[in-house]
């Protein structure tokens, strides 16, 4: 076993390290195991794979963190396929837009595809980052500005924003409390 905060190896099961002075188990610079180094936010250690999660990391697991996972989870599944009806939007727009009189005959569809298709993809992009912050759990004002725009990037269908945009939304807002 090594001490967490000064990464020094310890004969049996000390209270306190003999070299710093702290409790061995209360630090996060280095890994009780295999004397790696690593941050506060290491979970599982890079050179040995054992598990390092300090200060109750490994406790809190199972208290409620599935909430930003489950959130960014629907960010996703919302926002890329949004991400893929806006591009194929924009492209269709593209290979029209040189027939005259408007799509079909019909003047104006070609500037109401337009209209959806880049709100359509700009609200995509910003579910699928706040989706990946959600899932890392960090930043959680950015968590639940994807979450939202994954609500509005799921209205065109109506059925994505009710069960999976709102539910988004709430898990990331009661899920605050596990975001760093």
């Amino acid at each position: 076993m090594f001490c967490r905060n000064c990464g020094k190896e310890l004969t049996g099961s000390p209270e306190i390290c003999p070299e710093c002075g702290a409790k061995p188990m209360s630090g996060t610079s280095y890994c009780p195991n295999c004397a790696a180094p690593t941050t506060e936010l290491t979970e599982i250690c890079p050179k040995c794979g054992a598990g390092v999660a300090g200060k109750g990391k490994l406790v809190e697991k199972a208290g409620g963190t599935w909430m930003p996972l489950v959130a960014g989870i629907l960010d996703l599944v919302v926002g890329v396929p949004a991400l893929i009806v806006g591009i194929a939007l924009a492209a269709s727009l593209g290979m029209l837009g040189g027939l005259i009189g408007g799509v079909g005959g019909v003047p104006g569809v070609g500037a109401i595809m337009g209209a959806i298709a880049v709100p359509l993809i700009i609200f995509a992009i910003i579910a699928i980052v706040g989706g990946v912050f959600a899932i890392r759990k960090r930043t959680w004002w950015l968590a639940l500005v994807g979450s939202i725009f994954a609500f509005l990037a799921g209205l065109p269908l109506i059925l994505p924003a009710i069960f999976l945009g709102i539910p988004a939304i709430v898990f990331t807002i009661m899920g605050k409390k596990h975001f760093k």
